[in-house]
């Protein structure tokens, strides 16, 4: 049986609609006809149309009650998340399962200036050549940025971060030639890899805490981006009245709080104060409250108390079933878990959100799936 070739599997101009999202939707994950319709939007009848049209040509295979798999197809996609100070690349076969992609995790990111790319352009072809491939095979590639980002011209969306970068899907599409860059949010692709994969939620809302804080919303198969792609950004629901002026304008901002700089700017005064030496890192500080440290300990606690407090606020309009919390802070949040589900029971809104933490690298293996979707979603 011939290998199919991802770029003309992906072409919209042999194929059409409904197979083409049949086939973008089998490249993220093999599954029944029923869950693929529910995953791609289209209707039963279409999607066992579809179905069958890549039976008869030999892309799938899969009976009418068994999950309808991708056949082996040749070509690379490829998902890029980019930090302030760390870039992760992972990279997968489409019809390999997600748990199958090669991942590499750099310490190199935006504040380095341009090396991060040179040392992301590195690691991809190290990991297609892992895979059996060279660089000419990728067919996808989708990028993660920590900023929202507009969905009408991928641009940041104001107010956008100092370190924001307009054009950097396009100096990733220089390096690799033919490949169309999709880019879109850190946390919006973590939250739909995590739906993907996960959680499947009705509605679900992942915050990315890291050097800076975002929110991304999905809502049954849907990204929901907003008129300006901010949709979902918790990062910036004031949790302190009046409290610490925000990059962004405004005042008490979640981020300004919760980030992973903050709280360690915070540890720092605290620990110096006591004539003691502050966390190095935010790992150090998640190993010290691990180990019992009871003032790690305290400033996990008092992140994730902030954090519902902006959880609240937002399910007051967007009544989310469940939050997963991504991220460098995510672990430590993690031990503080109790402490989270105790301050939402004390809110009619909150009740019912359930909390779960995401799968390392979430950001990046949903940077995958954009490349394979397209900005369909």
């Amino acid at each position: 049986m011939p290998v199919h070739e991802t770029r003309d599997l992906l072409d919209p101009e042999t194929k059409s609609d409904s197979v083409l999202q049949v086939i973008r939707a089998l490249m993220c994950r093999s599954g029944l006809r029923t869950e693929l319709a529910r995953r791609t939007g289209l209707s039963i009848a279409s999607v066992s149309t579809a179905v069958k049209t890549l039976l008869r040509d030999g892309v799938a295979q899969g009976g009418k009650k068994e999950p309808v798999v991708l056949l082996p197809a040749a070509g690379v996609a490829v998902g890029i998340q980019i930090g302030t100070r760390r870039a992760t690349v992972s990279a997968r076969l489409p019809h390999w399962r997600s748990d199958q992609a090669r991942v590499s995790r750099l310490d190199l990111g935006l504040r380095d200036g341009a090396g991060w790319l040179d040392a992301a352009a590195d690691a991809v072809a190290d990991l297609v050549g892992s895979i059996g491939r060279g660089p000419g095979d990728i067919a996808t590639m989708g990028l993660a940025v920590p900023w929202a980002v507009d969905p009408r011209d991928l641009s940041p969306s104001p107010p956008a971060p100092w370190f924001a970068a307009p054009d950097l899907h396009r100096h990733l599409e220089a390096r690799f030639g033919q490949v169309k860059v999709a880019v879109d949010t850190d946390a919006r692709l973590g939250a739909l890899h995590e739906q993907t994969y996960h959680h499947p939620y009705e509605t679900l809302l992942y915050v990315e805490a890291a050097e800076h804080v975002l929110g991304g919303l999905v809502v049954g198969p849907r990204m929901l981006r907003g008129a300006l792609g901010r949709a979902g950004g918790v990062g910036h629901h004031p949790v302190e009245p009046g409290g610490l002026d925000c990059w962004c304008g405004e005042r008490g901002c979640l981020e300004r709080y919760i980030s992973v700089p903050a709280v360690l700017e915070g540890m720092y005064v605290s620990a110096r104060g006591r004539g003691e030496e502050p966390p190095a890192s935010i790992g150090d500080l998640v190993d010290r409250a691990g180990g019992g440290d009871p003032d790690c300990l305290w400033a996990l606690t008092v992140a994730a108390k902030r954090l519902v407090r902006a959880l609240r606020a937002s399910s007051t309009t967007l009544e989310t079933q469940a939050v997963v919390i991504g991220g460098p802070l995510a672990p430590g949040l993690r031990l503080v878990a109790g402490t989270c589900e105790d301050e939402l029971r004390r809110s009619t809104w909150t009740r019912h959100l359930t909390v779960r933490f995401a799968e390392r690298d979430a950001a990046a293996h949903g940077a995958l799936i954009l490349g394979l979707i397209g900005h369909l979603r």
